[in-house]
């Protein structure tokens, strides 16, 4: 089976599992605690030093060579338990184990709820663990955890910290006991805790909660068949994804988790593919997640970001990461801050993060294609296959999602004024773009396929992801509309019914995934994802009409459906039933493919580029409100669509005024063109990087408006 992400947060999410036996150390009954001595205190605070020699002061410490009392400390070393898993696999490397290193205190602390709300200690912090757990029982119930809460520490930090752990308004009844849990990767180093108290003190401060969904945010749309309440909702299943109890895991700002059952860790693929929608609506939210998105990273010496949260590898090298679509949300956010400071630390992240996926350990010496684990893609069944040996597979979706690393990385040294910078990337972009189309490309069915570097053979199974290499023209022209021929065949996509589904129709291993997700939902199902992709890479080809209709049918399909994926037969939605990237990308269409806006601080250009489907054709469309990444500056744009002889656009702003040019733009339709009110104001706009339209370029001004004809 592929993809345990369920396993996962049963193993590492579910307190209540994790924490029923937290008394159980190896060799020991689990009911150990009823044999430890009473505490005896006089103090107002319960309060422990460990000062005496060897004396633990009725503490239960880990068992055999693990801990101790030194130096007026208690000592744990953390190592990992390699009888039962071997670090060097990526399947430990992604979930681990669930380390045992409880510290369980007397019984009899008789802890009155209003009396203390706070546990306290003095923490030396040799490891790379973040996270630590509290869990009590009560005297009501003494054999029983009555609940639990986190604290937080910081990591391979030589210096004393004091760690606290807020207990507010949870304990209940009267403690008896409380376990620490200072553990949860349980891979390597070293934690010293010179003191334990148990005080009243203030209450944790309640964090602000971004605002990400309000009327005061959300832009009003008038799209056919797209209410405001559904488009609204999209932003409220953001909100729900929000996590604000940071830090955590490491992570040291508020994030996106994926949404229901997944929890709350935060997760490199679907963190970036929240930011899409997020930006939209608080620049300055989605800039903090950067700059969480750094410290985490920050961790690990080989420029990795991890898989999720919880990867027990964190804090040291590894083989394991997962699909890098970090690259495209960083550009994202690096083009619309005024911040130089992090432009230059997103810089900086997007170096290191391509610095592992180059490294030999993850780039094939024979083909110079990247390879893949797990996560890494999201195309291959042998993944579920925990003997599956890194290094031997180069997917298509990791391969293109890394050039597009490349090539967004070389465009942002050239703003910073990076040239060295520029050209290197660029030269990787173009090493890259080789490998994919000499190993990847097939003549005889004119497509892409995943390849096996150690058997130096193409997979032959026909996944959407061989569409992938639209974006950036990393397929030559005389591809393209071979690519695009095989897209738009409904028998073997899906296209013209649906989005396009995960795996090709034709292929015997299709299969229409219902329930919780198991893996084999990318062999079949439709999902934002894989569509959103190919939607940009048809824009990058020109083939803008194309691009259009995808991404309406990719709206439809999840509009007020914002499940993790959707069955393509019967349009049911299964997975997650609202699901953070499927609400994030819908967002995304609308507002950057559908009415086509970007905003690029650097070239200090308003890009507006809408792509109309044919449903929309008769109408008049808007977007009205939308927030653009300036203090209190908004944007309305309105479409009169309901000539077929010409559109009628109306651009209006509220606020200040950015600086700069507008620049609008349409798929060239036969000899139509621009007419404004003063046509001095208007050059024609040509850039290399768009094919296949007409477009002017004018000053920014209060209100614009154009005419197509």
């Amino acid at each position: 089976m592929l993809f345990f992400r369920f396993i996962i947060f049963l193993l590492f999410t579910n307190v209540s599992i994790i924490c029923s036996v937290y008394g159980q150390t190896p060799g020991q009954d689990k009911d150990v605690r009823k044999n430890l001595p009473k505490l005896k205190t006089e103090s107002s605070d319960l309060f422990w030093d460990f000062n005496k020699w060897n004396d633990s002061q009725g503490w239960q410490l880990p068992t055999g060579n693990k801990s101790g009392i030194i130096g007026g400390s208690i000592w744990i070393s953390v190592a990992p338990d390699t009888n039962k898993f071997d670090p060097s696999s990526w399947a430990y490397q992604i979930w681990g184990v669930k380390p045992r290193y409880d510290i369980i205190s007397p019984s009899g602390l008789d802890i009155s709820v209003p009396e203390f709300n706070q546990v306290r200690m003095k923490i030396r912090n040799l490891s790379p663990e973040t996270d630590g757990y509290i869990y009590w029982r009560t005297k009501e119930n003494q054999d029983k955890d009555a609940g639990s809460a986190r604290f937080t520490m910081r990591p391979d930090c030589p210096e004393w910290q004091e760690v606290v752990c807020y207990i507010d308004s949870t304990w209940q009844g009267i403690i008896d006991q409380i376990c620490i849990r200072p553990v949860q990767m349980g891979m390597r180093g070293d934690i010293w805790i010179d003191w334990i108290k148990i005080v009243n003190g203030q209450p944790a401060k309640t964090p602000a909660r971004p605002d990400l969904c309000s009327d005061k945010v959300v832009p009003e749309i008038k799209l056919p068949g797209i209410s405001q309440e559904h488009f609204q909702d999209a932003f409220k299943i953001l909100d729900e994804c929000l996590v604000t109890d940071v830090p955590m895991k490491g992570f040291n700002y508020p994030f996106l988790a994926p949404g229901g059952r997944y929890g709350q860790s935060w997760w490199q693929l679907d963190a970036s593919l929240n930011i899409a929608g997020a930006k939209w609506v608080n620049q300055k939210f989605v800039e903090n997640m950067m700059r969480g998105f750094a410290g985490v990273q920050s961790q690990n010496p080989d420029g990795r970001i991890d898989l999720w949260g919880g990867s027990a590898v964190r804090g040291m090298p590894a083989n394991v990461s997962s699909l890098p679509r970090f690259f495209e949300a960083a550009f994202d956010v690096a083009v619309r801050t005024d911040d130089k400071q992090l432009q230059e630390l997103i810089f900086d992240m997007m170096k290191k993060y391509l610095g592992y996926w180059f490294s030999p350990l993850k780039r094939d010496a024979g083909t110079g294609l990247i390879t893949a684990v797990f996560e890494e893609s999201f195309s291959d069944k042998s993944f579920g296959d925990k003997k599956a040996i890194p290094g031997t597979l180069a997917p298509i979706d990791l391969n293109v999602a890394v050039a597009i690393g490349c090539y967004n990385t070389c465009k942002l040294a050239r703003y910073l004024d990076y040239e060295d910078d520029s050209q290197f990337y660029n030269q990787l972009f173009e090493q890259l773009c080789q490998a994919i189309n000499k190993y990847l490309w097939c003549d005889k069915t004119n497509a892409y396929y995943n390849y096996d570097t150690h058997n130096k053979v193409k997979k032959p199974r026909l996944i959407c992801t061989t569409f992938d290499p639209l974006r950036y023209n990393i397929a030559p022209l005389e591809r393209i509309d071979k690519l695009v021929s095989l897209l738009v065949n409904p028998e073997i996509f899906n296209w013209g019914i649906h989005p396009v589904t995960s795996i090709a129709l034709t292929e015997p291993e299709f299969v229409e995934a219902t329930g919780i997700y198991d893996g084999t939902a990318w062999f079949g199902d439709v999902w934002t994802l894989r569509n959103m992709l190919i939607i940009n890479g048809l824009e990058d080809a020109g083939k803008h009409n194309l691009a259009s209709e995808l991404a309406w049918a990719t709206i439809k399909m999840f509009n007020n459906n914002f499940s993790e994926y959707v069955v393509p037969g019967t349009g049911s939605g299964e997975g997650v039933a609202r699901y953070g990237w499927t609400a994030s990308q819908y967002i995304q269409a609308i507002i950057e493919n559908i009415f086509g806006i970007r905003y690029n601080r650097f070239e200090k250009r308003l890009i507006i580029f809408p792509h109309i489907p044919k449903e929309c054709m008769g109408h008049e469309i808007s977007i009205q409100n939308l927030f653009l990444p300036f203090e209190k500056t908004r944007l309305s744009l309105n479409i009169d669509c309901k000539s077929s002889e010409k559109l009628l656009i109306d651009i209006k702003f509220k606020g200040t005024l950015p600086d700069g040019k507008i620049v609008v733009m349409l798929p060239e339709l036969s000899s139509k063109n621009f007419y404004g009110p003063d046509n001095n104001d208007m050059d024609e706009f040509t850039n290399i990087n768009y094919k296949n339209y007409k477009g002017v370029e004018m000053p920014v001004k209060q209100s614009v408006h154009l005419v197509f004809k």
